[in-house]
């Protein structure tokens, strides 16, 4: 008899069609299994077997396998949405937030990834309007990714690694040191594994990595996963934090008296802002170079053109 490892899965994306079918559950199953046999399939202390799942499909009018293919287009739909939730929360996009919240069926979400993901948006977006204070939202985190457990682990999901990177916002969170060195460990040895619709998460755990290094006045480290935040970023072709990494790489190439690698970064991070016709970073890096480098950036862009021309 064939099995599916991701039966519960498969049983959770069969009751959203049901509903969707506007089927009972009683008749659904009848004359198929009981009705206490199917909430072991939804609660994955079964597996189905792809007899039941072939009788289930054909009660719903669809061939087994179209189930099976619809499944994984599903899980990618509901990924995309609950990352863009995410985003929406950390940049403070509340209409957007109210927009995906009214989309999102949150009942009907099928990955446990995505699942915690989406609790971890909504209290993130509830210490965001006050409703939670800091101290109940890092509880809240901490519960929501059992986080001693967590980190004895020795791979995590990119739901439970961008869950991580969140606690470094918390000022009253006093286990950065732990987080940073267990995400360090994590990237260091799995640089290649975040693809598809999470590439930007790994390039948001190297950023904070590198900015937590900078409080931690550690510019070996700063450098080092500010650089790999560039490799990688050049690697999938994405300009997504790609300046701030430059920017990184280059404070910590001052701190460390490597004065000429400093200014061709700077350069870099000026080059990716003016690409993106962005005036908002062009202008905030003028000042940030000039106030904490006393570095005149015009002379860095008129190098840049130079370079091009």
């Amino acid at each position: 008899m064939q099995k599916f490892d991701q039966s519960r899965e498969i049983a959770l994306f069969i009751e959203k069609l049901r509903m969707d079918r506007n089927l009972s559950q009683e008749n659904f199953l009848h004359d198929v299994i009981s009705l206490r046999q199917y909430r072991r399939y939804l609660s994955g202390d079964s597996t189905l077997s792809y007899v039941i799942l072939d009788k289930l499909a054909k009660k719903l009018g669809f061939d087994a396998e179209y189930i099976i293919m619809e499944l994984e287009i599903e899980k990618i739909k509901q990924s995309q949405n609950v990352y863009e939730l995410y985003n929406a929360v950390v940049s403070k996009n509340f209409n957007l937030v109210k927009e995906l919240l009214n989309n999102i069926d949150k009942d009907n979400l099928i990955s446990e990834n995505d699942i915690l993901l989406y609790n971890h948006s909504i209290n993130i977006f509830y210490f965001l309007k006050n409703r939670y204070s800091e101290l109940e939202t890092i509880n809240k985190t901490k519960h929501l990714i059992g986080l001693d457990k967590l980190l004895a682990k020795k791979a995590l999901s990119t739901s439970e690694l961008v869950i991580l990177t969140s606690l470094f916002q918390f000022d009253n969170y006093n286990e950065k040191h732990i987080i940073a060195e267990k995400l360090a460990s994590y990237l260091d040895n799995n640089i290649t594994i975040v693809s598809g619709h999470n590439i930007k998460v790994l390039a948001l755990a190297l950023h904070e990595i590198a900015r937590y290094f900078s409080i931690a006045l550690n510019y070996e480290k700063m450098y080092y996963y500010a650089n790999e935040g560039i490799k990688y970023s050049i690697r999938i072709k994405s300009y997504y934090l790609l300046d701030s990494f430059y920017y990184f790489a280059g404070a910590a190439s001052h701190e460390l008296g490597e004065y000429e690698r400093r200014d061709s970064l700077f350069t870099q991070c000026l080059g990716v802002s003016i690409m993106e016709d962005n005036n908002l970073k062009i202008n905030r890096y003028h000042y940030l170079l000039k106030e904490n480098f006393n570095i005149d950036s015009n002379e860095l862009i008129s190098n840049l053109h130079k370079q091009y021309n």
